[in-house]
């Protein structure tokens, strides 16, 4: 996901604050209308910066660890959830 941070619509505070395993929920409108959005994890993070543009990409991919994070309810709780790969 690549993002132009000197758009004033993006809010750019929140993307610089991005890091590596942060989950994002990315909403993707596709071509016929329909709109496709997943729970994924920051697994890259790229600045390409000039004098008229900042843009940032953010790789992403599907949580690898979903099974073994414990103590968060979206994940899971320790004692009521089964640990699984």
């Amino acid at each position: 996901m690549s993002v132009d941070l000197y758009d004033p619509n993006v809010p750019t505070a929140t993307m610089l604050e991005f890091d590596y395993f942060d989950n994002v929920l990315i909403s993707n409108i596709q071509p016929d209308s329909s709109t496709i959005t997943k729970n994924l994890q920051v697994q890259g993070i790229a600045h390409d910066i000039t004098p008229t543009s900042w843009i940032t990409t953010l790789t992403t991919m599907e949580p690898i660890v979903d099974g073994f994070i414990i103590g968060n309810s979206t994940y899971g709780v320790l004692g009521e959830d089964i640990l699984s790969y």
